[in-house]
Formats: structure tokens, sequence, C-alpha cells
């Protein structure tokens, strides 16, 4: 950890405006009066208390702390051991992503077939990070901030090992204690990504419990994961809400502040040695976000390395930050001690005007809207960087308080430049009267009492946790604090990922990170089927679905009503309507639903994949298991009403067969209606494929078109309606007897042979226009099984390609 570094406070009263001292909790100095060349972005305001506020009632004086109350105090996460601590190091990161990328369209696509490509026509790229460096060592807390387009969430997934497909990177090294990243250092570390993806239908307790089964080793006991869940949920004061559900758009649940520290226990749960967070403070109000900024504080003094990105902290939020990256469009214009940058720039001529926050005055500067009267917003931001540039490149563990800046750091031409902004302001950091220890005010902000029950946990203060870090050489150099282990030959590759190189993953199988899995795989399958059940909680058997089977079953029973009970061809052609609206009904309502099953699942997925909690087999089986039984339930209702209103045959076995039959075709458009969704990824152009696929299998069936031309026939191959078509057709007319009446339509056919010709076979099938012989072996079960298995495979296939293909 970085030393405690001092700032200043002074009393307004009686201080000279030369005197007034430059803040490092949060407020500047003002400007001289007279000076030419102080920023001029902000006007003067008067200083508020970051820690505590003294109040005066009745002549007697109370002290008021803000923070969590001593009864809230509660154990976080046991200390990480020396031995398993994990210092993140990173230099040189490039990236890169394309540019003139035109809309993904068909059309767009098919003319880029014929379209002659020049030989020096390239791929064009922007660069979007430029040679960024870093370490964040166990104990520490490094802070990534930047206006929007600082690429600090594209940094974050790098360091995460989830670098974006469209992101080409270069890095010179990024070490995690000392090795390249690999599966069992993945495993690891905890990612926290800014919108909290959770299952709105599931409560708190069972998205921490669902995820504590999937996560957690497999030598941990049930009792102990649930053991685990309870602590996390009274560390981050979920107790109350820990029976709500998590709630969404269109279903109240927990609040914003709870749901993010749901999102942070999801990843609190393995206990991690390094833990990221994608702006973990957005969208809390200030005493919600100084709270959870505590809670990782107190997580790195158990040993961990967290690093957040955060978009505009306040004072007291600012102040609790070990090391500070500041990033302006891919640049690094500040690394160090976090409260030491109002120092460094004050060293280069930007001196913090008086009563305003740190934090808004750096990324003002990272965002160019700061000016001088020589410079305006964007030289100034150019200079900055280019000062950063310099300084970093001999200090690679950056700025520290109280170490100043000369010429040999930055060079004649930049330090030449600062000094003649530093002579028009006469305000430096030696006008200082007073001077607080940074611990002091820490310790303000800290809980009352909290420093032995920290000891006792682990959970120890950034300084008392640095000392405490035990960290030994690994790879072919020296970790030394506040510098990187040297660039490792011959793993610089252009555009390459260091996520893709091969390491392996020895050592103690039972240690952090050792197995594979955290559960087995049957243990996989079993809690995801429970879970995907859950979180349908409020979608399966709902009224209005089954009103709609109820509904939609009576009407088609009223219009075919027992017409199967007639002996005649002509009521036997209605039948076949009747069998066709019965499967087309069913498989045209499965396929239309499943377009959108992975859609809306796809990010949770590539969450959960990302953070190894179960093989992608386990969730498609399991995810497509618990559909069955919804998929079943309601399309029995319906059949049962139409096949006794419409007067099929009355056997069993032709009951079930027919049941069978058409939950065949069901299951099987379900598939394909699974594949267009997993391969798809705009749900219009995902219903106009599916809409095409269906009605084109739909009229190459045989029922709508006879006597198709030869060139064009062989497309019924391809429809599983045709083979269901023809299989329930068999079931219905296989071994009976119809009789070809004419335009007469007696009730007793058989005692009319006069007017009435028995047919069956080869004749029953032309007489009702069947395309197969119904007394014929019901082969087209079978091609409808294969059917099945192929497309079910075939959405495991793009599910894997895609959930690769997004994140490297």
């Amino acid at each position: 950890m970085v030393a405690a570094e001092e700032f200043t406070t002074e009393p307004i009263d009686g201080i000279s405006q030369a005197d007034r001292p430059m803040n490092s909790s949060g407020f500047g100095q003002p400007g001289a009066h007279g000076s030419t060349d102080e920023p001029t972005a902000y006007a003067n305001l008067d200083p508020v208390s970051n820690s505590k506020r003294s109040l005066e009632h009745q002549g007697s004086r109370h002290e008021v702390v803000i923070g969590m109350p001593p009864s809230e105090q509660v154990e976080l996460m046991e200390s990480i051991d020396p031995q398993n601590q994990i210092p993140v190091e990173f230099s040189a990161v490039n990236g890169w992503v394309p540019v003139g990328l035109g809309p993904p369209s068909l059309l767009s696509r098919f003319t880029r077939l014929f379209k002659k490509r020049p030989k020096d026509d390239k791929p064009k790229f922007r660069q979007i990070m430029h040679h960024l460096s870093g370490v964040c060592l166990p104990g520490e807390l490094l802070a990534m901030m930047g206006p929007s387009g600082s690429s600090k969430t594209t940094l974050m997934s790098v360091l995460g090992g989830r670098t974006p497909k469209l992101v080409n990177t270069e890095a010179g090294s990024i070490l995690y204690r000392g090795q390249v990243l690999n599966k069992r250092i993945k495993r690891q570390i905890g990612y926290v990504l800014q919108d909290d993806l959770l299952h709105e239908s599931l409560t708190v307790t069972e998205v921490l419990y669902y995820a504590a089964m999937l996560r957690l080793p497999r030598a941990m006991s049930k009792q102990q994961k649930v053991d685990r869940v309870e602590t996390v949920i009274k560390a981050l004061g979920l107790v109350k809400c820990k029976d709500t559900i998590v709630g969404g758009f269109f279903r109240r649940g927990i609040s914003g502040g709870e749901r993010k520290r749901v999102s942070v226990g999801h990843e609190l749960l393995i206990n991690p040695a390094v833990l990221m967070l994608d702006e973990p403070t957005s969208g809390l109000d200030s005493t919600t976000a100084m709270h959870l900024v505590e809670t990782l504080r107190k997580l790195a003094g158990g040993g961990r390395a967290i690093i957040t990105t955060i978009h505009q902290p306040s004072s007291r939020l600012y102040t609790m930050l070990d090391k500070l990256l500041l990033l302006s469009e891919g640049h690094a214009m500040f690394y160090g001690q976090a409260t030491a940058a109002a120092e460094w720039f004050h060293h280069l001529g930007y001196t913090m005007p008086y009563g305003i926050s740190m934090a808004d005055f750096i990324l003002d500067l990272a965002s160019g809207d700061v000016y001088t009267k020589k410079l305006d917003g964007e030289a100034s931001r150019n200079h900055l960087i280019a000062c950063a540039d310099r300084y970093l490149e001999s200090h690679p563990g950056g700025y520290q308080a109280d170490v100043g800046v000369s010429e040999s750091d930055l060079g004649r031409e930049l330090w030449t430049s600062a000094q003649s902004r530093r002579s028009l302001n006469p305000h430096t950091v030696s006008g200082v009267s007073s001077r607080i220890s940074l611990d002091r005010v820490r310790a303000s902000l800290e809980l009352p009492g909290s420093s032995a029950t920290e000891s006792s946990l682990g959970m120890r203060g950034s300084s008392a946790a640095a000392e405490a870090t035990s960290l030994k050489p690994a790879g072919n150099g020296q970790l030394t604090k506040g510098h990187l282990n040297p660039v490792q030959p011959g793993k610089k590759k252009l555009f390459g990922w260091f996520g893709r190189r091969k390491s392996s993953d020895t050592g103690d199988q039972t240690g952090p990170g050792g197995s594979r899995w955290g559960a087995s795989y049957p243990l996989q399958l079993t809690v995801l089927f429970e879970r995907s059940l859950k979180t349908r909680r409020f979608e399966t058997l709902s009224t209005q679905d089954l009103v709609q089977y109820i509904i939609v079953g009576i009407l088609a029973g009223l219009f075919w009503l027992q017409k199967g009970q007639a002996n005649v061809t002509s009521e036997a052609r209605n039948v076949t309507g009747l069998v066709f609206f019965e499967m087309m009904f069913l498989s045209f309502r499965a396929m239309l639903g499943a377009l959108f099953t992975f859609p809306t699942e796809f990010k949770m997925l590539l969450k959960e994949r990302g953070s190894g909690m179960y093989k992608l087999s386990a969730f498609y089986f399991a995810r497509t298991g618990s559909d069955l039984p919804i998929q079943c339930t309601m399309p029995t209702v319906f059949i049962l009403i139409i096949y006794f209103m419409g007067g099929l045959r009355y056997d069993a076995g032709a009951f079930f067969a027919n049941w069978a039959a058409v939950m065949l075709v069901l299951l099987t458009a379900e598939g394909v209606g699974l594949l267009i969704g997993a391969t798809v990824t705009f749900p219009k152009t995902a219903q106009t494929i599916a809409s095409v696929a269906a009605l084109g299998m739909t009229l190459v069936a045989g029922f709508f078109v006879q006597g198709i031309h030869s060139w064009i026939s062989w497309l019924k191959y391809l429809s599983f309606i045709y083979y269901g078509y023809n299989t329930v057709n068999k079931i219905e007319f296989s071994g009976r007897t119809m009789y070809d009446c004419g335009v007469y339509n007696p009730s007793n056919p058989q005692s009319r042979p006069d007017i009435c010709t028995p047919v069956s076979g080869n004749a029953l099938k032309t007489a009702l226009g069947l395309s197969r012989n119904p007394d014929e072996w019901n082969w087209e079960v079978l091609a409808l099984i294969a059917m099945l298995f192929l497309f079910r495979f075939l959405v495991y296939v793009a599910l894997r390609i895609r959930t690769k293909a997004k994140v490297r």
C-alpha cells in the first residue's frame, strides 16, 4: 500500500488567499487576484466538511459521525491467504476498434460478395487505448476514472479476460501473480458488470443460493454453501429484502442500490482474490455509494486487489481510493496515489480552484473543459497527456505525494511549458500552515469501533493490509511496490489477445480456483433445472394461455363437431383438415414462442459462462428440459378438447398415438424456433425468417396443394409439417374402410351398396388426396425424431459459437 500522504485544511476567517491550502480530500485553493493564467472554468465555493459535523445544541457540543451504525457491522469474508493473493499488473496495453462498418443488412452483405475489393483496401481501425500501464497489489483499491468514451470499461474487460470481439488488443504485459491469465486464475477473479444482470423472478436469497451451489467448490457441503450465502446477505445489508424478488421494469422488486449489492454479493460468494467492478456507484445516491465503497475497502483490507471504474465520485468517496488511473480518450492523464492528483496537476500549472471537488476538477481536465489564457481546453488536455506519458516512462509506479516533478522527469520543453504557467500563478502547496494526515480523515469515515472488528476478521485498512501482504517473486521479474514486471519477450503480438495463450493449470486442485467447475455435472443439471423452473414462475401455466387453448379448442371442436365419426369420404376430407389444423396451430405457436427463449437470456448466459459457473451443455439440457412440462401441459388440454369434440377415432391407442405425434411435431417446431433465435441477433429479423420458414413448410406439406412440380417438390422433405401431416393421417385412417357415396351422405353407408363404394389403402389415398398410403409403415416418425435431434444439436452449436464469439 502507498504511504498515507498529508493534505491541508484551513479555516476561512483570517487566512489570506495566498496562504489558502490545497485540500487533497476534495477541495482546492482559490486563485489569487490578478492571476492571468489560472483555470477559469470555476467559481469559488465554500468548502463543506466531508466526515464530521459539529453541532452546538443548548450549550453542549454533539459530534455526528456519517457512516453505518455499529450494530450493522458484520463479518464480510475471510481474508485471502498470502499464498493465494494475486497482484494485477498491466503494461503498454493498446486497443483498436474497426471503423467504417456499415449496417449489417442482408443487401449490404449480398452486394459485398460481388464488389471488387482494391488491393490496398485494408480494414481501418481507430486506437482507443494508448500504452496504458498500472498495477494493483493485494490490499489496494485502484479506481479508473475518466469521461464517457475514455475506454474505462474496455480496459476493465481486457484485464478481466473478457475482451469484446471487435476490440483488437496488444498487451506488452498483463500478469496475474507473474503469470498470464489462465483458467485457474480467472476462476479467482470476481467481475461485476455495470448493468445488474439478475433473474427478475427470483428472490435475493434464491439468486445467491443458486450461484453458491454452482460456483463454490464441490468439496464444500450444502450447509457450508448455505452458510456462505447467509454471511454475504448479512455483510451487504440485504437481510430485510432477502425474501423479496429482484423485480424489473414491469414487476416491482428491490431498489437499485440493493440490486447493485446483490450483484457484488454474487461475486463475493467465491471469495475472489481479485474483484473488478464496472461503474458500481452509477445510479446510487451519495450515501449508498459511500457505503458500497466502504465495503470494497474492507474487502481490499482482506488481501484482495480491487479494481473499479468510477464516473464521478463524491469528495468523501474520492478520499477512500488508494490509486487512480485517470483516462482521457484512451490516454493516461494521471496514474499514481489518488489523493496526490491535485499536487501533480499543480506542479504542471493547473492549480485546483478553491471550493471545487478534486474529482470534478480532474474530470474536467480529462474532458478538456479547463482552459487558460494561453491554452484552450483541448490544448491543455493534450499537454497533460504528454506530461503523463513522459513521466510514466521513467516512473512506471506512478506519481506519489510529496515527490515533486523535475525537468528530468518531463523533458525541457514540457517542463518549461509547465513552469511558465506556474510563474503566472503564485499559489504553491508550500503555503500551508497546518497539515492533517490522511489517516485521520479516513478514520473519521470509518465505522465506530471498526478497527478491532476489521483486524480480527482480516478486513484491515489499506495501510495495515499492505504491511500484512506477503508477495513472493514470480515470473522473470521481481515484483516491487509501484513497479511492473518487465515485458516478457516473445509475447507481444499485434492484434492478439492474451486470454488464449496456453498455460498449464497446475497446483492443488482443492485450493482456490483449483477445480475446473465448482459443481459436478449432475449437480449443475439439477440446480439449473430447478432455477429454470423458478425463473418462469410468473409465466408458466398462466391463465391467459389456458383460456386461449380452451377457447380455440372449443371453436375448432364446434366447426368439426363429430366429423370423424362418419365413414364417408366427404367427411373424411374434413377430418384431414382437422388434424392439419391441430398440428399447425400447436407447432406454429411453439416455434414463434421459442424465438425469444435465448435472446432474452443471452446476456445472462454470457455473464455466467464468463464466470465459469457451469458448462454450456448443462445449461442447455436443463433449460430445454424445464420447457418440456410447460410445452406439453397446455397443448394436451387443447388436444383433449379437439380430439373428442371432432370425433376422431375412439380408441386409446389411436388417441395416445395422435398425442405423441403432435407433441413430436411441436417439439421439432420449437427446435426450429430455438435455432433461429440462437443464430439471429435482431428480433424483427428472426420473426421474418420464422414466418417465411413456417409458411414455406406448410405449403409443401401436401394439404393446400397436390401435384407440385418435380423440380420444387423436393422441398417437402425439408418440412417437418409434411412428415407430421402424413403421420397423423396414417394414425387416423390406417386399417379403416371408408365409403365413397358421391354427393350423398347416408348415416349408414354400409347398408347402401347401390350408391356407396368401399375404399381403403391406395384407393383411400386417392379419394382423400393424401400424399402417402395410410396403410403403409409409418416411417415419418423416424424422420421427425431425426429432425428433432438435428435441430436441437444445431441450437447447441449456435450457442457455443455465439458465446465464444462475443468475448475472447
